[in-house]
């Protein structure tokens, strides 16, 4: 009697399992956001921090004093810059009301001619003045996206102070979780594995670095000119713009919305406003094609269709803070998959060619 073999999965099934894999850990990725969106900008903290303990620690302190002094004068620098916008930012969200009054005039401007004009076509020859409105209140939509991935304020909060103690504990704790990642992989691959964390790390502090410095120098350019305009709170406007700058392909148009909304308590005329946009607009410019390549360089090696796509993928699951964490961590992944034989093409798609 022929002896039976038992063959391997089909492709179908094996591509089945795949999309079931995948899909468990988008549902992960979506799900524990919070939790994993502190532990990466955790990681990528102790990354940018990573340099300096090691030049603490060759001129004679301890690793864990070196890592405490550093991340001291980070929440210290964070309190200070705080603590100079809080009086503007206070200032501001007391307005809101006044520019959300504003806006609503000006859209009940707009919409009033077309309303006429329907009712007149869904009706004609008959008016009823008894028709009443009826408006629901709901969150708005752009709060719930720049809130997905953080959670609600008590969440929010939670996460925001076990960062620094996070990113403490790594940078004390650098060479044993260094060795005990490594000896996670096989001995012939240890090796690899460590050029690739390497080459993750130095990204991510070229990215981050570079970055605050094209915000730091748009900032420097953006909030004078604010200044000079006669813009309210220019000092908090001109921060917050330069750093939504940075956002690739939509940056520009979220730069703009602040300075032109807040603009509505100050300015009646267009001048104001044209001003504000083109100064926006020439910053951006500076930026993206001479700051961003300059300072940031193509370290991420992403082309243009995968940072996009990144953009829109991150920002779907984590909202705000996918916007943020799209392009470090897709450039992260493409770095393992140029180091994985399997996931090299996927690495090549990603990359610029």
């Amino acid at each position: 009697m022929p002896e039976l073999k038992l063959s391997g999965p089909s492709v179908a099934a094996s591509a089945s399992l795949r999309i079931i894999a995948a899909g468990i850990v988008i549902a992960a990725l979506y799900f524990a956001s919070s939790v994993i969106t502190t532990l990466v900008l955790s990681i990528f903290i102790a990354f940018v921090l990573d340099p300096g303990v090691r030049i603490l620690e060759r001129m004679g302190l301890p690793r864990w004093v070196g890592s405490f002094l550093l991340v001291l004068l980070g929440l210290s620098a964070i309190y200070l810059i705080v603590y100079g916008l809080s009086s503007s930012a206070l200032s501001l969200s007391a307005d809101l009301p006044n520019v959300e009054d504003r806006l609503e005039r000006m859209a009940s401007r707009i919409e009033a001619p077309f309303s006429a004009i329907g009712a007149r076509i869904l009706s004609p020859g008959h008016t009823d003045h008894s028709v009443q409105t009826v408006r629901l209140e709901q969150d708005s939509p752009w709060g719930q996206f720049l809130w997905r991935g953080i959670g609600s304020v008590y969440v929010f909060t939670v996460t925001v102070a076990f960062i620094p103690f996070l990113v403490f504990f790594m940078l004390t704790s650098k060479n044993h979780i260094w060795a005990a990642t490594l000896n996670l992989f096989p001995s012939e691959r240890r090796q690899k594995a460590e050029d690739v964390i390497d080459g993750i790390s130095s990204m991510v502090r070229q990215y981050v670095l570079g970055n605050v410095m094209v915000a730091a120098l748009a900032a420097v350019l953006t909030t004078p000119i604010f200044a000079l305009i006669g813009l309210p709170y220019s000092m908090i406007l001109g921060p917050v713009s330069a750093v939504l700058n940075l956002i690739p392909y939509i940056g520009l148009v979220l730069a703009i919305l602040p300075p032109v909304v807040v603009g509505l308590l100050a300015f009646d005329t267009v001048g104001p406003f044209v001003a504000l946009i083109a100064t926006v607009g020439v910053v951006h410019l500076l930026s993206a094609n001479l700051l961003t390549p300059k300072l940031v360089g193509r370290r991420v090696k992403l082309n243009a269709l995968s940072v996009t796509l990144a953009l829109m993928f991150w920002g779907a699951l984590w909202g705000g803070m996918g916007l943020v964490l799209a392009i470090p961590v897709t450039a992260s992944f493409k770095a393992v998959c140029d180091n994985v034989r399997s996931l090299r093409a996927l690495g090549a798609w990603l990359g610029e060619g």
